[in-house]
């Protein structure tokens, strides 16, 4: 925790975005005392009147509580805009408890050396203040016994299916609440199978999707999805030059953009941030609407808060947060960590190979890596001879699968990974077969 400014500011936060959390800093012993900043200290007051009179602490109910506690909805504005939803905000009110008994030790030493306490009795009373305070930090309930605990069904937890049979037969699926981690070098295909297996699946399936991707254009995104969504029968046949080649036609972009324009969410290209912060408060506002499908392509490109410290400590606890906001939501993120630098002659990576914190791979709760198989692997290997692609699962904490891997082609034209030809033609679902007869029709 940095200062009490922080700690305050995302207790608060949380406490007006959520009762429930409020009741839980209530049960904990929080008081307005135990807050540093005025302001905050009067905030946590109208929480406390407007609970008592409304049973909520939403913000649309405590106005008048605010203008009798001299806080204006402007400071609550800003309060909300700089807090980060939790799971769990029991570390940040321990922490709140931790500064209070800081200062509190701080002022009876003051206060000793100033000759303002007059006798032994003062000195303990005062002592005794402070380890009621203390007795406060820890004290959450949070240990039970495994009687309380529910077992966890790995087949009939809610999962977003790859896509792909050979991974999915073991894999099963990304499970809801969880964090993958997808790596490859440049150029070996992480884009086109993070359009496949985590945009276009998850589309197909009924979830809303947020895409960060900031060194790729809107245009460029769009460009590369849709053939991978698009169905064989919306391509057209066109020639550059005399050589003939093969492209989506402007009907089924249409139909894509009918379908997509309420599933998938991008920032506008004007728009586009690099900063944790701003990133982490989007991503709550869009799961509150329900999106439940997070990819943030790539780490490198946000700046970490405190990086300049210690980059692998900020990496941490990013990865963290993101852990933290998938369990809250029951959101998949999907994070992609570049690899280190291939030694020479080599493509093949391991867990150990993401390049930053050792910690992205072990937070996570499956890492997922994508190579080119080589002229080279080919001669080596008449298995591979047809083959363009080994995706490999590298960590299933779901399922507790150890590392397996599977060899894919792949599709110029329909950008596809695939080893079936109904992984090759699958229908995600754009198409409303009545309505493309029409528009064809009219067409000619």
């Amino acid at each position: 925790m940095k200062n009490n400014y922080e700690v305050e500011i995302h207790i608060l936060g949380n406490c007006i975005f959520d009762t429930d959390t409020f009741l839980k800093v209530l049960d904990k012993g929080i008081e307005p005392k135990d807050f540093y900043s005025t302001n905050n200290e009067n905030l946590f007051n109208a929480l406390i009147e407007c609970y008592g009179e409304k049973g909520s602490t939403d913000i649309l109910t405590f106005n008048k509580y605010l203008e009798k506690n001299n806080v204006t909805i402007t400071y609550v504005m800003n309060v909300l805009e700089e807090k980060i939803t939790f799971t769990d905000i029991t570390p940040y009110m321990n922490e709140l408890l931790n500064l209070r008994v800081v200062r509190e030790r701080l002022n009876l030493a003051k206060d000793i050396q100033k000759g303002i306490l007059k006798s032994d009795e003062d000195i303990k009373n005062r002592l005794e203040a402070i380890e009621a305070i203390k007795s406060k930090i820890g004290n959450d309930n949070s240990i039970v016994t495994l009687d309380k605990v529910e077992i966890v069904d790995v087949y009939t937890l809610e999962k977003i299916p790859t896509g792909l049979k050979a991974i999915d037969s073991k894999l099963l699926g990304f499970a809801m609440g969880s964090l993958n981690i997808i790596t490859g070098y440049n150029a070996n295909g992480k884009s086109t199978l993070i359009n496949q297996m985590c945009i276009a699946e998850s589309l197909s399936r009924g979830y809303k999707v947020f895409a960060y991707s900031p060194e790729l254009t809107n245009s460029n995104l769009k460009s590369w999805l849709y053939p991978t969504i698009a169905n064989d029968d919306h391509f057209i046949e066109k020639s550059y030059y005399g050589e003939k080649y093969r492209t989506l036609g402007d009907i089924g972009v249409k139909y894509i953009d009918k379908w997509i324009k309420d599933k998938l969410f991008i920032y506008s290209d004007d728009s586009i941030t690099s900063s944790e912060k701003q990133l982490l408060f989007d991503m709550n506002r869009l799961a509150r609407t329900g999106v439940r499908v997070f990819i943030i392509d790539n780490l490198m490109k946000i700046d970490l808060a405190d990086s300049y410290k210690n980059e692998y400590v900020a990496q941490k606890i990013f990865v963290n947060k993101l852990k933290e906001f998938a369990r809250k939501y029951k959101a998949i993120v999907h994070l992609v960590a570049h690899p280190k630098k291939p030694q020479l002659g080599s493509n093949k990576i391991t867990k150990y190979d993401i390049a930053g914190s050792g910690d992205i791979s072990n937070l996570a709760d499956y890492v997922v890596s994508i190579s080119r198989i080589t002229d080279e692997d080919r001669e080596k290997s008449i298995e591979l001879r047809d083959k363009d692609a080994v995706i490999k699962v590298m960590k299933d904490r779901i399922k507790g699968n150890g590392e397996f891997a599977n060899t894919f082609k792949f599709d110029k034209t329909r950008k596809r990974f695939y080893s079936t030809l109904n992984e090759l033609n699958k229908d995600y679902g754009y198409e409303g077969k009545e309505d493309f007869i029409q528009v064809e029709m009219r067409s000619y």
